[in-house]
């Protein structure tokens, strides 16, 4: 190893998360449908100037996540411009920090190699693909971290009960940030402190305080401002993903097998694997367990266990637990010596991963919005104030390229929720709209429903265009339509 991974391990490991969280990160377009929603809803913020009301556009109120995570790309994006860079930006730095809080946890779980649950964290694959990617886990996972790291530096560190108060702060935080799974490593500790006969030490009035005011201010602002928003929250936000299959996200019985046993196995190698003989050595010599081991064990498996009850399965719900899985591998392996073999193999195991960066970065996708962007650019008449999917996914992304309104349209009236709605408004309410600069995409086969609609409305529509798909599908293309009244010039194309 270098002089400056003997010397100065902390900074070695962090640097090393710096770039791997930075490297290539402005090289492709923001995907759809995820990087492109929350992108948008953060560059609304900056349209409006509105950093409390979170929107998709100026028609639809968009509160599935709480703030944190569009507040830091709204920051991030102010400073240094509108691109994917900038937009990811605060993924990357999220991804650091988490690394440093690993480290300093290490000192405590693993305190004869500190940087290696860090080292294992910063190249675990699913904690560095989601670094690389707009999402509140990233965001989520330091805040987790964040909290628990208070919490230990009091329960394992010997430090102040004043530590106990930051802890309730960060939780807060992190409450801000996803809402209410990010209370799973609380019910973890809670759990711990019941079992240990220590929990009414955590009942700390500043800090419950400062829990409520950074937790919950922002909600009762905006459950006051925007009347129904409590039933959302309660009623979709968390009924709806713990107790139904509403939302379509592995909610079988066997989902917790098909999502997150391969989140977990194949998202901690190789550390996994070179750690497994080592836990069924120790699994089967154990004794008493060291408390120190026995809360990293309620920390994974409690929310674990949470999740796999709820109904609503992804794999990132799980990005938080890999700094738990890092100690656990990193206290197993601490024994290990570091031969010139195994930095050859870590080594190479880094570039594999900026490959697999690099490949998906170069991959042509349809779901990238840069691409589609360029295919619709040529064909514009002119800025678009409004780009107007008709039917068809809406691609949000677009905000970013065109600063332009993104809003999805119906053909006809359906149910709308307050937020999160499935479509912003009908067709024909926006074209009884005086409204310009409005552009119209949508697949080939709901033309013919358009164009009828258009000139029921008394308008002359324009077809600008086609977007082939990428991979050449004719079935897939999307059409591009304008009104003469939109651009006034558009009937010359």
């Amino acid at each position: 190893m270098s002089d400056l991974v003997r010397r100065r391990p902390f900074l070695a490991v962090v640097a090393l998360a710096l770039f791997l969280g930075l490297c290539f990160q402005g090289t492709r377009g923001l995907w759809e449908p995820d990087e492109g929603r929350y992108t948008n809803v953060a560059l609304q913020m900056l349209h409006t100037g509105d950093f409390i009301s979170l929107r998709r556009n100026e028609e639809s109120l968009h509160f599935t996540k709480p703030p944190v995570t569009y507040w830091t790309i709204a920051a991030s994006v102010t400073a240094f411009g509108r691109t994917e860079w900038a937009v990811r930006l605060p993924m990357a730095l999220a991804f650091a920090f988490t690394v440093a809080l690993v480290f300093q946890l290490g000192k405590r779980f693993v305190p004869d190699k500190p940087w290696l649950p860090a080292l294992i964290y910063a190249t675990s694959p699913v904690p560095f693909l989601a670094a690389n990617s707009v999402n509140t886990d990233t965001m989520l996972a330091a805040t987790e971290a964040l909290a628990v790291f208070f919490y230990v530096r009091e329960r394992f560190g010997g430090g102040s009960l004043r530590w106990l108060d930051a802890m309730w702060a960060g939780f807060g935080l992190a409450f801000l940030t996803k809402g209410p799974p990010s209370l799973l490593p609380l019910l973890a500790i809670l759990v711990f402190e019941i079992s240990q006969g220590r929990s009414r030490r955590l009942l700390r009035p500043l800090g419950l305080l400062a829990f409520a005011v950074i937790g919950f201010g922002w909600f009762l602002v905006v459950i006051r401002r925007h009347p129904g928003l409590l039933d959302f929250f309660l009623g979709h936000e968390v009924y709806a993903r713990i107790a139904t299959d509403k939302l379509k996200r592995f909610p079988q019985w066997y989902g917790p097998f098909v999502v997150f046993v391969p989140t977990l196995v194949l998202g901690s190698l190789p550390w996994l694997a070179a750690a497994l003989p080592r836990l069924v050595t120790r699994w089967k010599t154990r004794g008493a367990m060291p408390d120190e081991l026995r809360f990293l064990w309620f920390w994974l498996a409690l929310p674990l266990l949470v999740f796999s009850l709820s109904r609503s399965r992804l794999p990132l719900y799980l990005l938080p637990l890999f700094v738990p899985v890092s100690l656990l591998l990193g206290r197993a392996l601490s024994q290990c010596r570091w031969r010139p073999l195994a930095v050859g193999l870590l080594t190479l195991w880094v570039v594999l991963l900026l490959g697999v960066k690099y490949g998906v970065a170069v991959y042509r996708s349809d779901k990238d919005a840069r691409t589609f962007a360029a295919q619709l650019s040529p064909m514009l008449p002119g800025h678009p104030r409004h780009l107007m999917f008709v039917e068809d996914m809406t691609r949000n992304g677009l905000n970013l390229y065109f600063d332009s309104d993104i809003q999805r349209l119906s053909f006809k009236p359906r149910p709308k929720m307050l937020s999160d709605s499935s479509y912003d408004r009908t067709l024909a309410e926006a074209l009884g709209q005086h409204q310009s600069q409005r552009v119209f995409i949508m697949k080939r086969e709901m033309e013919g429903y358009f164009l009828t609609e258009v000139r029921n409305a008394g308008k002359a529509p324009v077809l600008l265009g086609v977007i082939p798909e990428i991979r050449g599908r004719a079935d897939r293309e999307r059409v591009v339509y304008t009104t003469a009244t939109d651009f006034p010039d558009s009937g010359r194309k």
